[in-house]
């Protein structure tokens, strides 16, 4: 029993030890990780899946993390490794207790981490205040388990009650809607350093993905729950890949990012909770098993990327382009786009599949599900512009050696996902995988989505990563390095620009959707974005104090009679809780 839990000691250890050599707590981080790596995971236990991803972003921040955390003096390691070791314990919990006591050890060094970097309260308050309000939801869940089931562990659960109120609290980590309204996720990842707003993203909000998988896996089928989760995902794909797209804070960029794959997982689950069909039910977890490693490892290089230019903005960019950087970055964006041949390509494959054999369920939960596969579909084309935008212009076009460890990190981090890709047919269940030798796709390598005993679609990993690679050569061998040919290039819509730059590159959306982005021009003909979620959450706030002075001005208005109406109205729906409890 000590032997298995020995990552989390060495976590805790490396956290004291970070404190004075910086380097060995990291390098430590990483060797743990990969213990724990080992120790957890079980190939087709895709609940462990979660594990392995988690063991990988570690090691590949905890790596880079020994150059890049150098200027940031003594505080940022154990703070860095700290955050893990939270996140650790709640992988091993098997209880709400542990869980709870996990994410707070997650919650608390990564708020203190915000707050010194950016020297001031403000970003660093608005993180803290959302991932209390997630605790205490998490909190309200455990209790009401604990009055269904006389136990603190994690146990079977009759009704959906609890799974409602958990997803919600993991859904204020994860930064959905309606948690996106404040786009809180963005300031608050955006305002820590590189290596930890990737893990912010990458493990932390997957954190709140584990615990509403583990939930779900113990509660009984809901159609209303799930149709609620698809439309909450749905909202936020659209929505944080769209302002991922147009955001030109390169951090910010990859918050929106986070909450776009956070959304479609999110909607991926609400399938998964509303299926009530065995087959289908494992496909559509493997599917968000696959989709969360892609996105948990890509947004690591994204993030350790925007680390290496040593800026926020993607206008004050000066670095130089590296052949390694280029290849790795290439892959990490490709797999975050959801294209061939990243693991990003198969885990969008697998959910929009998922969503498109749902539209056979028909009823409510069949219309719903067409929509959303489609509307997801949609959402991965922002996304696919957004990390085009990162590609290009991340660099400064101008050739540097970039034989360092922050540029070795970007690849293998790329070089991981593209591994993967062509090895997935082994970490998917033998039911549904196959082949077909008379075409010379031989048996193992084929994977299938499935709903019954009939196939729905097909795909080849191995046989897409070869061809991709064979064609490319032979291009390149036949018609040689391609031919520039400059043009006069459209410049967004800002004519009085002459420079080419990330903010042009997107404003096409903003003239086209500016009447959801509140697109305008101001007396310089300067062209104004006024986001319309702030504009939602300011009007909320003033309907809000409206009503907080009404229910004060009619009830505590000094009145000895509206005093005692309400104490016996308090009084009697006491008792009334109490009587049903």
């Amino acid at each position: 029993m000590i032997l298995y839990y020995l990552p989390l000691i060495l976590v805790f250890l490396s956290t004291l030890i970070s404190i004075k050599y910086r380097t060995v707590g990291y390098i430590l981080t990483a060797i743990a990780s990969a213990i724990f790596f080992l120790f957890t995971f079980r190939i087709y236990d895709y609940i462990t899946y979660f594990y392995l991803i988690a063991a990988i972003v570690w090691i590949i921040t905890s790596i880079y993390s020994i150059s890049y955390s150098r200027k940031y003096g003594k505080w940022l390691a154990p703070l860095f490794i700290l955050t893990i070791a939270g996140m650790m314990l709640i992988l091993y919990s098997t209880n709400f207790l542990l869980f709870i006591t996990g994410w707070e050890i997650m919650s608390i060094p990564a708020y203190v981490t915000v707050a010194v970097n950016r020297k001031n309260d403000i970003e660093a308050y608005v993180f803290m205040f959302f991932s209390e309000i997630s605790t205490i939801l998490i909190i309200t869940a455990a209790v009401i388990s604990y009055f269904y089931t006389g136990t603190f562990n994690f146990s079977r659960l009759t009704n959906d009650t609890v799974l409602l109120i958990f997803a919600i609290g993991a859904m204020s980590k994860m930064g959905l809607t309606p948690f996106m309204i404040s786009e809180w996720l963005p300031i608050a990842h955006g305002s820590a350093p590189a290596n930890s707003s990737a893990i912010f993203s990458a493990t932390m909000t997957l954190m709140g993905v584990y615990g509403i998988i583990k939930i779900a896996l113990l509660s009984v089928v809901s159609i209303d729950i799930g149709i609620i989760f698809i439309i909450i995902g749905v909202v936020s794909v659209l929505f944080g890949a769209l302002y991922a797209y147009i955001s030109e804070n390169m951090k910010s960029l990859g918050g929106f990012s986070t909450i776009e794959n956070n959304g479609a997982i999110m909607a991926t689950i609400g399938l998964f909770v509303a299926v009530d069909n065995s087959v289908f039910r494992e496909f559509i977890l493997i599917s968000i098993a696959i989709f969360a490693m892609a996105h948990s490892i890509a947004k690591t290089g994204l993030f350790i990327t925007v680390g290496h230019t040593g800026v926020e903005y993607f206008s004050a960019v000066n670095g130089g382009k590296s052949t390694i950087n280029q290849i790795g970055k290439f892959f990490a964006l490709s797999s975050l786009s959801g294209l061939f041949p990243s693991l990003g390509g198969l885990g969008t494959w697998m959910v929009l599949e998922s969503f498109f054999m749902g539209a056979y369920l028909y009823g409510p939960l069949g219309i719903t599900s067409i929509i959303a596969g489609s509307l997801i579909a949609m959402g991965e084309g922002f996304a696919t512009a957004a990390m085009l935008k990162v590609f290009y212009f991340t660099d400064n076009h101008h050739k540097s050696t970039g034989k360092n460890l922050e540029n070795y990190t970007i690849l293998a981090t790329g070089l991981i996902l593209i591994i993967l890709f062509a090895i997935s047919s082994l970490i998917i269940g033998k039911e549904y995988i196959s082949g077909i030798p008379s075409i010379l796709v031989f048996n193992g390598l084929m994977i299938e989505s499935r709903l019954g005993p009939a196939d729905f679609g097909l795909i080849t990993p191995l046989y897409i990563f070869a061809f991709l690679i064979l064609f490319s050569l032979l291009v390149y061998f036949v018609f040689g390095k391609p031919n520039v040919r400059v043009a006069r290039r459209w410049n967004g819509g800002i004519e009085h620009q002459e420079y080419y730059n990330s903010f042009n590159y997107s404003n096409n959306i903003r003239l086209m959707l500016k009447r959801i982005l509140r697109t305008s021009y101001s007396n310089q003909n300067q062209l104004e974005t006024v986001d319309i979620f702030w504009l939602v959450m300011i009007d909320i706030a003033k309907e809000y104090r409206k009503f907080s002075r009404y229910v004060a001005y009619k009830i505590m208005n000094s009145s000895i009679s509206y005093y005692i109406i309400y104490m016996i109205t308090a009084f009697i729906l006491v008792i009334i809780i109490v009587s049903i409890t």
